[in-house]
């Protein structure tokens, strides 16, 4: 009787304890008076009005932003931080038991708010905010799911799927550490241990790409994904005179249309993919696949004539992307007049709050913050990992050290990617980076437990090992 007495009491303090959570989250959009904006949110919201595929601009995102423009965004605002704050839940579960006390889950949330740029992310219109929670649930789906129940499992999924859906990048990183997870499936035998629940994993991440199929027949009609690698990268290669440089050896060449343009390309990447007058649009475009082709056929070629000048360079991308985690720019005016110009023609009733919210309004310079404490804090925690991550091994818990391990490989992995395709950007690392932190704390917990974690769930995989690894 006293333990359904204590049941809705517990239930009250979970939710009042998550509530408190995504509100810690969504308290710089509060704060802002309206969900603080970015150059590309332009580009989401025009997607369903125009019928077309944009570059770099997830279908399935811009549908988000389209159904709650009445509501000025707040909604996706509100389940980027249910989302946020429900894989982070599931972690303290996994790591520190189902017992753990409610309010530990807003006091994590509180504390990586406090230290990294997590609670920006979430506030802001764009789909940074999935990149993180969709890591941490692929990898609770694929080391962990015996520890998760059903529903758990079901909105892990979900999280996974929408976070490769709506940003191509997040779906790389997570279809590459799908197939890393396995491999380790396939080594099973050789590491004794083996991702229980790899099929749920790879499922999950699967369906973000057929998630983002559908956004794009419903959108544009067409069951299609819009390349962007290549142009992207060949943006990139245009910034840093790669381009300018094997043009000039090439052309003229009848089949690269740049040839006519290798004196005139932009100093920098935006310019060359977004400007309405650069060689790029006076070639067709980046819809055109004649383009696309031309593009490929020019890196190809100049990988194939300066491999370790792209080698070296690839390097120094990852490594300056890795450390490149600041978030002092989190609340700047924005520059770009194609964002408001979008709110004006499709969601006019916004503009005033738009243009009184402090964002526009004010000098919020946040640069010692990020400086003192983001970044350094971020950098330790990130080169923490491996570090942690052998001890648990060699301790014998080898599940909880995959956690350390892999975050560290999907950092170094997300780096490259956004690194060597579009250059260095801090956005880009700082959207994930906030995981490492959460990883020191659990594993740093894990640690301190002289007896593993778990032990029923200890004696579950001691089973299962037995059945498996004979």
């Amino acid at each position: 009787m006293a333990h359904q007495a204590m049941a809705p009491q517990a239930i009250a303090r979970h939710a009042a304890a998550y509530i408190a959570a995504v509100a810690l989250l969504c308290l710089p959009a509060a704060w802002n008076g309206f969900p603080l904006m970015f150059d590309d949110v332009g580009g989401y919201l025009e997607r369903w009005p125009t019928g077309n595929l944009g570059l770099g601009r997830s279908t399935v995102y811009g549908l988000l932003l389209w159904f709650t423009r009445s509501a000025a965004f707040f909604p996706v605002v509100v389940l980027q931080a249910l989302a946020t704050t429900f894989a982070v839940d599931r972690a303290i579960k996994v790591f520190v038991g189902p017992s753990r006390p409610p309010w530990l889950l807003a006091g994590v949330v509180a504390a990586i708010a406090a230290v990294s740029g997590a609670a920006f992310f979430v506030s802001k219109a764009i789909p940074d905010a999935w990149a993180a929670p969709g890591v941490l649930a692929l990898h609770l789906l694929a080391w962990h799911a015996e520890s998760l129940t059903k529903p758990d499992r079901a909105c892990l999924a979900a999280i996974v799927a929408v976070a490769g859906a709506v940003h191509m990048a997040t779906f790389g990183l997570l279809a590459g550490l799908s197939v890393v997870y396995a491999m380790a499936w396939l080594a099973r035998r050789r590491l004794a241990l083996a991702p229980t629940g790899i099929g749920f994993a790879m499922a999950a991440a699967g369906s973000g790409l057929l998630l983002l199929l559908a956004g794009n027949v419903v959108v544009a009609g067409r069951l299609a994904i819009m390349p962007e690698g290549e142009v992207f990268l060949f943006g990139r290669l245009v910034e840093d005179g790669m381009a300018v440089e094997i043009l000039s050896e090439e052309c003229p060449r009848a089949d690269w249309q740049l040839c006519l343009y290798r004196v005139a390309l932009p100093s920098y990447q935006e310019g060359f993919i977004f400007d309405p007058d650069s060689p790029l649009q006076k070639i067709g475009g980046a819809h055109d696949p004649r383009v696309r082709r031309e593009l490929a056929s020019i890196i190809a070629r100049s990988l194939a004539r300066h491999p370790l000048a792209h080698a070296e360079r690839a390097i120094e991308l990852t490594a300056s992307q890795f450390v490149d985690v600041g978030t002092g720019g989190a609340m700047e005016p924005l520059m770009s007049w194609h964002t408001r110009w979008a709110l004006t023609r499709y969601a006019p009733a916004l503009v005033p709050q738009f243009d009184a919210a402090r964002q526009q309004t004010d000098s919020i310079d946040l640069s010692d913050w990020s400086d003192w404490v983001v970044v350094p804090i971020s950098i330790i925690a990130s080169f923490a990992l491996p570090v942690l991550a052998v001890p648990l091994w060699r301790s014998g818990r080898r599940r909880e050290a995959m956690l350390p391990a892999l975050l560290f490989l999907a950092l170094l992995g997300n780096a490259a990617v956004c690194g060597v395709v579009s250059s260095s950007n801090d956005r880009y690392q700082a959207r994930l980076v906030w995981l490492a932190e959460l990883a020191v704390g659990l594993t740093g917990y894990a640690l301190a437990q002289p007896n593993g974690l778990n032990p029923r769930r200890k004696r579950w995989q001691l089973k299962v090992g037995r059945l498996r690894f004979r």
